[in-house]
C-alpha cells in the first residue's frame, strides 16, 4: 500500500476509535441529564486532560575492531487524553508516531558474524526495518472505574511491575490489553490482572499473548540449536496477582505471574530504610521462584518456551546509605544453576537491584552479579547524576542449558545525566547515558559472542517534551 494511503488508513482507524470512545460517555451523559445540561457536554470534555509528548532519541553503538558500528536518530510525537470522572467512570486514550531522521548500518548484517543490530532497531519497527516514516500506532484505549479505594481498568493500558512493565527505554513502551483490578486497604494494596494482547517496544503491531513469544530474538535451546517456540506457543493469556504493603520506612511487595500453560513465577521484594542523625541506612531483599506450567507452551519439547521439568530461583540484596542528596548502594544477585530464569523479553525488563541499562539477566542460570551505584541529586527534580559499575559472572557461552543468549561474563559501566529545566523550558527533559561493557576474558571470545554484547560502547541522548 502506498505511504499516503497507509497514513490515511491509519488516521481513519485512530479517528474511528476516538469517535467510539467519545460516543460512550455522550450516551451515558445524555441519558441521565436534561437536554439543556446535555448541551454542555463539550464543556465537560474540556475539563479532561490532554497531553502532547514529543521525543527525539539519538543512539549509537561502537563495537570492537572491525565489527559493525551503528547509529541513528529518531523523532516522534503523540497525543493523549484522559476524560474527567463521571459517576466513577473515566476514559483514556493515546497515540504516537515515529520518524527516522537518519541511520547508519542499522538494517545491515555484520559481515564478519552475520549478526543483526540489537539496540538501535528497537527505536522503530523491528518487523519492518525498511519502514522509516509510517510508524504510528494507537496505544492506550481504556475505560476506568474509580470508587473510593477501588480502581478497575479495562482495555489497552500501561502496566508497571517488577517484571511485566512498559520497558520505556526506546521511542515507545509496551502496552497491554485486558482487565486490571486494584484495591487499597489501609497500608495494603491488592491487585489482579489478566491480559490477552500486547503491543511491544520496537513494534507497531498488536499481538495475542501466545504470539508475543519470540518477537524478539529467541536464543538457543538446551541443545544449542535455535529455539523453535516462535509461533508454536499455546496460551490463553497472562495474568498476575499483587500484594503491596507500605508503612513508614518499610515497603513489601509480592507478585505472582501466570503465563497460562507456559510458566508460573513468584517475585518478592522487601525494602527498609532506617533514619539516623544526618543520614539513612537502606537495605533490601529480593527473591523469585519459577517453574513450568502445563506443557511449557507446547507438548513438543523443542517447541516449548520452557521445559516441563525446568525450575529456576534467585536471590538479591541491597545495602546502602543516603546522605543529603547522595545515595550509594551495593547490590548483589545470584541465580541458581537448576535452570534458566525465563521471562519473555517482549513483556518487560527485570528490575533486580543489580540491574544496569543495556543488559539483562533473563535467559541465565548459574550466574552471579554485583554492582555499585551512586546517585547525586545535584538539584532535586531538576538535575540528577547517576553512576553504576558492575561485574557479571555468566556460565560459559557454550553452556547452552544455562546461557540462552550466549552472553559472556563482563564488566559493566554506566553514566547518566538527567536534566529537567524549570522556567521557560519547563516540561522538557534531557538525558545523556553512556554505557560500556567489557568482557572479563577479552582474548578468548569469538566475535559472534562479542558483537553487541561485550567490548562495546553505547551512547544515548534523549530529549522529551510534555505539555
Amino acid at each position: 500500500m502506498p505511504l499516503k494511503s497507509r497514513k490515511i488508513a491509519a488516521m481513519k482507524r485512530i479517528g474511528i476509535c476516538f469517535v467510539v470512545a467519545l460516543w460512550m460517555p455522550v450516551s451515558l451523559f445524555a441519558s441521565t441529564h436534561s437536554d439543556s445540561t446535555a448541551r454542555s457536554f463539550s464543556k465537560f470534555l474540556s475539563d479532561g486532560k490532554f497531553e502532547i509528548h514529543t521525543r527525539s532519541f539519538f543512539m549509537a553503538t561502537i563495537n570492537k575492531g572491525d565489527l559493525l558500528d551503528y547509529s541513528t536518530l529518531a523523532i516522534g510525537g503523540g497525543l493523549g487524553y484522559v476524560s474527567p470522572v463521571f459517576k466513577g467512570f473515566q476514559l483514556g486514550m493515546s497515540g504516537f508516531f515515529v520518524f527516522q531522521i537518519f541511520e547508519n548500518n542499522v538494517t545491515i548484517r555484520d559481515p564478519l558474524t552475520n549478526g543483526v543490530n540489537r539496540y538501535e532497531l528497537l527505536l522503530y519497527d523491528m518487523n519492518d526495518p525498511s519502514n522509516t516514516r509510517d510508524l504510528d500506532r494507537l496505544e492506550e484505549l481504556y475505560i476506568r472505574y474509580n470508587r473510593k479505594k477501588t480502581r478497575i481498568t479495562f482495555g489497552r493500558q500501561k502496566v508497571m511491575s517488577p517484571l511485566l512493565n512498559e520497558q520505556d527505554n526506546r521511542m515507545r513502551p509496551n502496552i497491554f490489553s485486558g482487565l486490571r483490578l486494584e484495591q487499597q486497604m489501609g497500608n495494603w494494596q491488592l491487585g489482579a490482572a489478566w491480559f490477552t494482547a500486547a503491543t511491544l517496544r520496537g513494534t507497531v503491531d498488536w499481538y495475542n499473548i501466545e504470539n508475543s513469544y519470540g518477537v524478539y530474538p529467541f536464543g538457543r535451546n538446551e541443545s544449542g540449536l535455535p529455539s523453535e517456540y516462535k509461533g508454536n506457543i499455546s496460551s490463553r493469556g497472562l495474568g498476575f496477582t499483587s500484594l503491596n504493603y507500605r508503612k513508614d520506612n518499610v515497603n513489601f511487595q509480592n507478585w505472582t505471574y501466570l503465563a497460562e500453560n507456559v510458566f508460573a513465577l513468584n517475585f518478592s521484594q522487601l525494602d527498609y530504610e532506617h533514619a539516623l542523625e544526618g543520614f539513612s541506612l537502606v537495605g533490601g531483599l529480593q527473591g523469585f521462584y519459577q517453574q513450568a506450567a502445563g506443557n511449557g507452551g507446547n507438548p513438543e519439547r523443542n517447541k516449548a518456551y520452557i521445559n516441563p521439568e525446568e525450575q529456576s530461583s534467585g536471590a538479591g540484596m541491597r545495602l546502602g546509605i543516603k546522605y543529603h542528596r547522595h545515595s550509594v548502594h551495593f547490590n548483589g544477585l545470584n541465580i541458581s544453576s537448576r535452570g534458566r530464569f525465563l521471562f519473555p523479553r517482549e513483556w518487560g525488563r527485570e528490575t533486580f537491584y543489580v540491574s544496569l541499562p543495556r543488559e539483562r539477566h533473563e535467559g541465565l542460570g548459574g550466574m552471579s552479579a554485583a554492582s555499585l551505584q551512586y546517585i547525586n541529586e545535584l538539584q532535586p527534580e531538576v538535575l540528577k547524576f547517576w553512576l553504576g559499575a558492575g561485574i557479571v559472572r555468566n556460565p560459559s557461552v557454550e553452556s547452552f542449558r544455562l546461557n540462552k543468549y550466549g552472553v559472556p561474563s563482563y564488566y559493566h559501566f554506566v553514566g547518566v545525566v538527567d536534566y529537567s529545566p524549570v522556567g521557560f523550558l519547563e516540561g522538557m527533559d534531557f538525558k545523556l547515558m553512556i554505557v560500556n561493557k567489557t568482557a572479563r576474558d577479552r582474548h578468548n571470545i569469538e566475535n559472534i559472542y562479542r558483537i553487541n554484547r561485550v567490548d562495546m560502547w553505547n551512547f544515548n541522548f534523549v530529549m522529551d517534551y510534555r505539555f
